[in-house]
This record gives structure tokens, sequence and C-alpha cells, in this order.
């Protein structure tokens, strides 16, 4: 059934790169073993063979596969190069085959193994009909996962994205381009893409799972969204600085009741019967001086500073990004 790729005899010394002559009184020409694998000299993997589909066009070198075929996530009776070959056209990078089996030892050899896109090291896909979110285990949420629809997926231990001049990740369709026309850009099976810009998702640790959490004595059991939508900074920003204006209103309100107060106090602690004894309300007044007022003062110092430290962007904690923006 499968076309296996068969181990490479002997490699013909006019294929192999040229080498570059050994600088004076270097021996190490001499001293590594020939197909060692040191310094980049040839190391033939003989023993790990991939079940290539006769669909298939595989490069080999090293460990290192390019494979031009169809949508195959798995053996050669997966995906939708199984059954429409015609519409399911893929490209493959892949290194490192079965590299995280048996605790990174690998299978046993000699071995002929299928796509594992959970197994394998590192890999580029690239399919034109394909179930991605299934093919790389990745976590549903609100939105519906792509199924039978193009797609790329890049796995690894780690993956880098850089933009020397700016990274942007954007979901929905191209503006004034493609020539589609006032009805706009479609999937790649001529479908419309109804919504107009749709979820982008960071999920960390591949779960989208609800938690339940210890909420305190008057709600114990809380449930917390395990997904849920970035705010945004200006917004944020603006709906606090509409909280700190209701405080500040807070603030000066109770101040303005304490000078009535101490007002107040300061005639009805007056005894004009016994001028002699001293008023109580001098005790009282120094009280609410002493603890309400400086504390009413204080309060809206530390507001102040508050404000200034997160809401404006001269503050050193300036809760907008500086450098991230979203939509």
């Amino acid at each position: 059934m499968f076309d296996y790729e068969e181990p490479p005899e002997s490699i013909p010394a006019s294929n192999l790169p040229p080498q570059s002559p050994s600088p004076p009184g270097d021996d190490s020409a001499e001293v590594l073993p020939p197909k060692s694998g040191l310094f980049h000299t040839s190391f033939p993997l003989d023993d790990m063979f991939y079940k290539r589909s006769q669909d298939e066009k595989v490069m080999k070198n090293a460990g290192a596969y390019v494979v031009l075929g169809t949508d195959r996530p798995a053996s050669d009776r997966d995906g939708y190069g199984a059954f429409a070959p015609d519409k399911a056209a893929s490209i493959d990078l892949v290194v490192g085959r079965m590299s995280s089996a048996a605790k990174g030892d690998g299978p046993r050899r000699p071995a002929w193994v299928d796509n594992s896109f959970a197994g394998d090291a590192a890999r580029i896909h690239i399919s034109q009909l394909t179930d991605i979110d299934h093919n790389f285990g990745i976590a549903g949420n609100d939105t519906p996962q792509s199924v039978a629809r193009s797609g790329i997926g890049i796995k690894a231990d780690a993956v880098r994205i850089i933009g020397r001049e700016g990274v942007k990740i954007i979901s929905g369709t191209g503006i004034g381009v493609g020539g589609f026309g006032n009805k706009g850009e479609t999937n790649s099976l001529g479908g419309k893409i109804h919504q107009p810009s749709p979820e982008i998702s960071l999920i960390a640790g591949n779960s989208t799972e609800d938690r339940i959490v210890w909420g305190g004595f008057f709600n114990p059991r809380e449930r917390v969204k395990g997904l849920q939508p970035v705010p945004l900074g200006y917004v944020t920003r603006d709906c606090l600085m509409e909280l700190s204006e209701i405080l500040d209103l807070t603030i000066a309100t109770l101040n303005t009741a304490m000078i009535i107060i101490e007002a107040f106090n300061s005639i009805l602690g007056i005894d004009p019967l016994r001028p002699w004894i001293p008023p109580s309300s001098t005790l009282v007044n120094a009280l609410l001086l002493g603890f309400v007022n400086d504390s009413l003062f204080q309060l809206r110092a530390n507001k102040f500073a508050w404000e200034h430290n997160y809401l404006w962007p001269s503050g050193y904690k300036y809760i907008c990004s500086r450098n991230v923006k979203v939509t």
C-alpha cells in the first residue's frame, strides 16, 4: 500500500557539497571518522523512514523533510487528501519525526512512521483544505473551529515571529485587494465571509475551560470564564477617569459636610447660662479636624497620585500599552 522511502545505499561523491580546505596545521579531517556528523559532516539516518503516499513528493536530508502532497495529518487514511485530493493540496515542512516518542528517544529502529502533529519536533503545515484546529489539538471557544478551510499551522517547542518594523495579526478580509468587487473577498472555497471582524484568540496553556474559584463567604463558589475579551486601553482609562471624578465629588461632599458640622458645633457648644464652662464642641471639632478632615485630605492626595501613575501617559504605570494595540 505504501511507497516506502528506501534507505540510500551510498551517497555519490559528486552529490556532496564542496569541502572547505582545512587551515594549515589542522588535522581535524584526519581525526574525525567519516560520516560522523561532527562539524556538519554527513550523517546518514538510514533507520527512520517516512511512509510516503503515492501522491506525495518527498525531499529529505538529515531528518529534515519537505513533503508536497495533499492534506494528511496522520496516515494515508486521514485528511481531506484521502477523498478530495483535487481540493486539498498541502506543503508539509517537518524536522525530527517522532522525536517526542519514548521520552525523547524516538521509536525503535528501524521504523516506518506517519505524520504526527504531536510527536514530530517542529512543523509548518500549509493546506488548501484541512481541519487546522482539530489537527493541532487546539482548544475550542465561542467561535466555531475551522473545518474544511485552508489553513497554516506552525508548531515547535518555541515559536518566534519577529518584525523589525512591526508585527500585525489580522483577522478578516483584505482592503482594496483581490479584485472581488463590491461583494468583497471570499474564503478559499468561494464562500461568503459573514463575520466582518472574526475573533482573534490568545489561548495560553491551550485551555478555555471555566474555573471555579473561592468567591468569599457570601459567594463561596464563583465561576470565572476561561477565555475573556481584552479591555481596550483608552476606554478602560476613560472609565477609571470617570470613576475618579465620582470619587473626587464624594470626597468634596464629605469635606463640605465636615465644615458645616464644625461650624454648627462651635455655636451649639457654648452654654449661655454657664459661660464659664468650656464648650464641649472644642474637643469634637479638634477630633474632626485631626481624624476626619486630615484623612479626607490624604485620601484626595492618594487619589491624585493614583490617577497620575495609572491614567496619565506620563505615569510610570500607565495602564495603556505604548506598543501593543487591539481593536
